[in-house]
């Protein structure tokens, strides 16, 4: 493996290495909880949807995760108690489901449907007006702060936005991974999500779910693959942006965490860099314009502590490229993906 990208500058060095920021990217904030209306608003329309959902680490994770070791382990660096997890901003934000009831904050489910499509308060009536073509509906609700799934965009930056880990102290302070696990968009999304994707059936598009499990179509795949890449790029970068530990010592050795891993920016420095030999070969394979846009924009990047405007700057032009790319294209023209995309079997989680 390569050196990664993060580099003490000689000022830097000379000031014991700490990282000069200015953290222009805040963290994401939680739902709004007096917006969310529960899993059960969702039922009536979506009931085999929310079986299936219950079935899913999603789910059950609001009984699991407080008793798993991991878990134990961050909340004691935290100086939390173990109850305290699901009620933690820092974990309900990605964890866990709040909603405002009888005028009280309460956990009420794991990451449930509006942890991915948003606060329903706003949106849901105008999700449910059968009465208005659904072209209609769909843009007003999306107005309102619904994330549908007619939006590759919007369905990559809800996995992203979690799955990518934005909270610096959390991972150094508590060991917790800077990026889930194994985590691939596709496949994951491809997995337990099923849901979560329009699927062409003839005459009509429906929604796969338990009663009728249909393959992602190909060109959906492609693009959500192309895009996810994009926006991957950007939250990662946005994370190092966001720092503000020092990745090195004062001899130039990696700081490592008790668990063994570098420091938050030193794990999305790594991922960065992965990231940018998977867009270079995938773009001398398609020769994508906003793939070519984000290759210039990176390299014209100091990829180095203490330059915290430009990274930021970077990853939000890389996002807007994510979604001019999704906007204008549909997958359909990307077959050369296809031999790759096969290699992306569906990740299951088993329930525990």
């Amino acid at each position: 493996m390569t050196a990664p990208i993060l580099r003490p500058t000689p000022l830097l060095s000379a000031l014991g290495l700490l990282l000069v920021v200015s953290s222009a990217l805040g963290q994401r904030a939680p739902l709004d909880p007096t917006r969310v209306l529960g899993v059960e608003s969702c039922r009536e329309c979506h009931d085999s949807i929310v079986e299936s959902w219950e079935r899913t680490r999603h789910a059950t994770s609001l009984g699991t995760l407080p008793r798993s070791e991991a878990a134990k382990a961050i909340a004691s660096l935290a100086g939390l108690k173990t109850e305290a997890l699901t009620s933690s901003v820092s974990c309900a934000r990605c964890h866990f489901t709040q909603e405002t009831l009888s005028g009280a904050l309460q956990t009420t489910a794991g990451v449930s449907c509006e942890s991915c499509h948003g606060g329903a308060g706003e949106w849901i009536d105008l999700h449910n007006s059968k009465s208005r073509p659904r072209a209609e509906r769909v843009a007003q609700a999306t107005a309102h702060g619904m994330r549908h799934p007619a939006s590759v965009l919007a369905a990559a930056q809800s996995c992203y936005e979690c799955h990518v880990i934005d909270d610096e102290q959390l991972v150094n302070q508590t060991g917790h991974p800077a990026l889930s696990e194994g985590f691939e968009l596709v496949s994951w999304y491809a997995g337990e999500v099923k849901h979560n994707y329009l699927v062409s059936k003839p005459g009509k598009a429906v929604k796969t779910n338990v009663d009728e499990p249909q393959a992602m179509p190909a060109a959906r795949k492609r693009l959500l693959f192309l895009t996810g890449k994009l926006l991957h790029l950007s939250h990662s970068l946005a994370a190092i942006a966001r720092s503000t530990d020092a990745p090195v010592d004062k001899a130039g050795k990696l700081v490592r965490l008790t668990n063994g891993r570098p420091t938050y920016a030193v794990q999305h420095a790594l991922v960065v860099q992965q990231l940018l030999k998977e867009l270079r070969e995938l773009q001398a394979k398609l020769s994508i314009p906003e793939y070519a846009q984000t290759l210039a924009l990176v390299a014209a990047t100091p990829l180095t502590t203490g330059h915290a405007e430009e990274l930021s700057t970077a990853a939000n032009e890389i996002e807007r490229l994510a979604a001019q790319f999704a906007e204008k294209n549909d997958g359909s023209r990307y077959t050369a993906l296809d031999a790759e995309m096969a290699k992306l079997a569906a990740h299951e989680h088993a329930a525990r």
